[in-house]
């Protein structure tokens, strides 16, 4: 009885495992796509509970810090994946922070993808006063 027990803990484990490496490989191919882009800023940001639910935004905006891209990864499973948010296309950056149609998950994890834009912009700015 308990060689059976251990043997599918085992097979469950390792099933967690291989699904997880599948959506980090999802992740990076993402990171990797919008990376391709010849100019703009990159951010992401992600909303994590102890238990529940989070969420995971990618945004891209260009040099006026217009978004042109945006995904949002929802969910607690390994099966979660990135969908579209054209509503974020088009917006302004700051504006975006008082998006209405995302939920509180989706604006936390929206905020440190802005955070992370902002700390590149002001890096950007410290090496060209220098």
């Amino acid at each position: 009885m308990w060689g059976n027990f251990i043997l599918i803990f085992a097979l469950i484990w390792g099933l967690q495992f291989l699904m997880t490496q599948l959506q980090v490989k999802h992740y990076r191919s993402h990171i990797r796509e919008f990376t391709k882009r010849e100019s703009g800023y990159l951010g992401t940001g992600y909303y994590k509970k102890t238990l529940g639910t989070g969420a995971l935004v990618l945004l891209v905006c260009d040099e006026q810090l217009q978004i042109v891209e945006a995904k949002v990864m929802k969910g607690i499973t390994v099966f979660a994946r990135f969908k579209d948010r054209r509503e974020l296309i088009g917006k302004n950056l700051l504006e975006s922070k008082n998006s209405e149609f995302l939920s509180n998950k989706e604006k936390n994890a929206l905020y440190g993808a802005i955070q992370m834009i902002e700390k590149e912009l002001n890096k950007e700015k410290a090496q060209v006063s220098v």
